[in-house]
């Protein structure tokens, strides 16, 4: 995975309140049965346009989430047999800690509307965000949005062959599809749907016009 991840942690319980700031470092200080809540933050490059958006992410889709769960994946793209043995050993330690920068939140997407990417409507994809409980390991990430399954969703993602998609980012990459608000002209011709994002913090707007253009752009040969 491509990414560059700084993670600012707080790690709190009956014995600790420190700060980390690496992923290959868990709260194992505490009493194993003790509640430990990570707060963290991830950062990702920004993106100074849709154009910009869209060049990086590899899968556009509008879709909806149809499942949710938590589960403790390792977040790092498998290259080469020996990381995938590295892995493999440390996954297989019955008794290890859950670290708390393998809890994920994944969301099984249902695709409504493929703009860019190998999915077509109907087909599901999982994507996943950092956080979520599991056991006595609670991460919360301020920075993701809960994704509902009463709502229509643009994601950009990056896709990988050994784990869930990801956002891009956590605040320019997802947007909400809502009904367009009826207008006040009869004769005016209006759109039935309009995206607004998903965070308050994001700077680029979306448009249908926009995604038309990037669905249109991939099926030119």
């Amino acid at each position: 995975m491509k990414k560059n991840r700084v993670f600012t942690l707080l790690v709190s319980s009956l014995f600790v309140l420190s700060v980390v700031g690496c992923s290959s470092t868990s709260p194992a200080a505490s009493p194993s049965d003790a509640p430990i809540t990570v707060i963290a933050s991830e950062d990702y490059p920004n993106y100074s346009s849709i154009d910009a958006l869209t060049d990086r992410a590899d899968t556009i889709v509008k879709g909806r989430v149809i499942q949710t769960r938590i589960e403790a994946l390792n977040d790092k793209a498998k290259t080469d047999s020996l990381e995938q043995n590295e892995l493999g050993t440390a996954e297989s330690a019955a008794d290890e800690q859950i670290s708390f920068d393998k809890i994920y939140t994944i969301y099984t997407v249902q695709v409504a509307e493929p703009y860019k990417g190998r999915y077509t409507a109907g087909d599901q994809l999982e994507v996943k965000q950092l956080g979520g409980q599991l056991g006595s390991t609670k991460v919360i990430n301020d920075d993701n949005l809960q994704l509902l399954p009463t709502k229509d969703y643009v994601l950009f993602l990056e896709t990988y062959a050994d784990t869930p998609a990801s956002l891009l980012n956590s605040v320019q990459s997802l947007y909400v599809v809502k009904p367009a608000p009826e207008s006040n002209q009869p004769s005016e011709l209006s759109e039935t749907e309009v995206i607004v994002s998903a965070h308050p913090e994001n700077n680029l707007t979306l448009s249908l016009n926009d995604l038309q253009q990037i669905k249109d752009e991939q099926s030119t040969p």
